[in-house]
């Protein structure tokens, strides 16, 4: 609340933070003067259209995978959340070299074959990136709520005649719809404060929105950081509007959709819609994974583009990135701010939620409401709030790498606190008092009762904050200091440079370690479930 409150002081002050000011309106002039009603606009209309074409796809999805008995349907699961990992301006790089317009991959034989080549620098290419990197947040809502619905309500409906697609539309989409509502506000607000895809990709179609706005007076020329804050609260007064018709859809609804636990049976065998949803996920895997990865590996192996790969191979490309300014600086700070940010969110989270679960009433209804609000507040907005606050009173830590540790676990505090009140959740309160009848102090029953059997959804947590830190741009092109880059940053600076060798090397090196880092967290936490 506090980095809130002083973005609106920051709102009605002539100067930057940390200089002599006085109190004006002047700032307040950018919301009727200029483009202003263009950029809400231009933001409206991608947020809208991308998260109704994810929660489509990622719905699509999620009923074929746990519906449709698709071939290999545990590997096209594994393979559906990959792009959760990997960054979408990563992405809008890859497909920049897939389907630029003289110079793509995949552009090149359609020309050759006379056909018009696809523009990716257009609205439908920025709308397409940032789809692909948002279905997997609905896949990730949608699986685990299409698996505890209860499936004798989808056979009372075709005893009662309705065909497949009608049991889907009027049984199964109903009982998930908090699933469907929760993964749209996320969708929403991600690209609501998404600047880097459209800075990639649209710039040159002339698309400006709110976010790109708010970065160009941060980061660029004399810094306008009064303008900043108008549109800042602008954009999180349309975040919060979205949250509040989610809250409304999630309370006046009747949900009490799910029976009680059963025993999920295997998916029917359906052959056309297994082959259907076999088409979908191979579709998907192609278009998000394979070749995003596939021309990234592509391009920073080559001297220079060549879709004639006529060019020849080199690692040169990644002796140039090793030697380029602030790239190693970047993976150390990327890797240890992210560590240390998720070792943060862990302990905070696991104190929190404990208040939460076990102190329920008013105080655990506070302390849930102000670990979660983060959620409604894009980060951009959260990073312009957060210099005006520690500027304004101690500034501490400003102008340091630091100031990025304390955005990354202040904005990522939600997606652990979601797993440890679930761990918390699971956890019967008879075996805490248990441990304390048999003479344990309260301490003791913590360390050696709750922590081991609650670590394993800490760790999971811990690694949800670990790649989202490593993958954060928003925050961090506004946060980070001179001189202490981190890898979004670094990928920024080289992409506006033309810098393409270092920069396809860097991407590459970025997307291996997110994986290896989520691989290894991934095989802690099972480990540490087994124990």
């Amino acid at each position: 609340m506090m980095p809130m409150t002083f973005l609106v002081i920051g709102s009605f002050q002539s100067a930057p933070p940390g200089q002599a000011g006085t109190w004006t309106l002047q700032n307040y002039d950018v919301l009727w003067t200029g483009d202003f009603l263009e950029l809400v606009a231009n933001s409206l209309a991608l947020a809208t259209t991308v998260t109704v074409i994810s929660l489509a796809v990622g719905a699509a999805l999620a009923i074929a995978l746990t519906r449709w008995n698709v071939p290999w349907a545990r590997l096209f699961e594994s393979i559906a959340i990959v792009p959760a990992y990997i960054p979408a301006f990563v992405g809008a790089i890859a497909w920049a070299l897939l389907l630029a317009p003289r110079s793509g991959y995949l552009n090149a034989p359609l020309t050759a074959l006379g056909l018009p080549p696809i523009d990716i620098y257009s609205w439908g290419g920025v709308v397409g990136v940032l789809s692909i990197y948002s279905i997997p947040v609905v896949f990730l809502y949608l699986r685990p709520a299409l698996l505890s619905v209860n499936p004798s309500m989808e056979e009372a409906g075709r005893l009662l005649g309705a065909g497949r697609f009608r049991v889907v539309r009027r049984i199964l989409l109903p009982a998930i719809r908090p699933a469907i509502l929760s993964s749209a506000l996320i969708v929403f607000i991600n690209c609501l404060a998404d600047f880097a895809v459209v800075g990639v990709l649209g710039i040159r179609a002339h698309i400006d929105v709110v976010a790109l706005r708010i970065v160009e007076l941060t980061t660029k020329g004399a810094l306008d950081t009064g303008r900043a804050a108008v549109l800042g609260i602008a954009l999180a007064t349309i975040s919060l509007l979205g949250l509040s018709v989610i809250v409304r859809g999630l309370v006046h609804r009747d949900l009490a959709t799910i029976g009680a636990r059963h025993r999920m049976d295997a998916p029917t065998a359906v052959r056309p819609l297994r082959w259907l949803g076999l088409a979908l996920c191979v579709g998907y895997a192609l278009i998000a994974v394979v070749l995003p990865v596939a021309v990234l590996a592509v391009g920073s192996l080559q001297p220079y583009v060549s879709t004639t790969f006529s060019s020849g191979w080199t690692l040169e490309n990644y002796a140039l990135m090793a030697r380029y300014p602030g790239a190693l600086a970047s993976i150390v700070n990327s890797v240890l701010l992210s560590f240390l940010a998720a070792a943060a969110c862990a302990v905070l989270s696991a104190m929190l939620a404990y208040v939460v679960v076990r102190r329920r009433g008013r105080l655990g209804r506070l302390v849930n409401n102000l670990a979660f609000s983060p959620l409604a507040v894009p980060h951009m907005v959260f990073a312009v709030a957060l210099v005006w606050t520690w500027v304004s009173t101690s500034g501490v830590f400003y102008g340091t790498k630091w100031i990025l540790l304390a955005a990354y676990a202040a904005l990522l505090l939600p997606y652990a606190m979601r797993a440890a009140v679930t761990a918390f959740q699971q956890l019967d309160p008879v075996l805490e008092e248990a441990g304390r009848m048999s003479g344990a102090t309260r301490s003791r029953v913590g360390l050696r009762i709750v922590v081991p059997l609650i670590l394993p959804g800490i760790v999971a947590g811990a690694t949800l904050v670990l790649y989202q830190a490593m993958k954060e741009i928003s925050a961090s092109l506004v946060l980070y200091p001179p001189g202490e880059p981190v890898i979004p940053v670094a990928i920024w600076s080289l992409s506006y440079q033309g810098q393409f060798a270092q920069l396809f090397a860097l991407c590459v090196l970025y997307v291996a370690l997110i994986l290896a880092l989520v691989a290894g967290a991934t095989a802690l936490s099972r480990r540490g479930s087994r124990l």
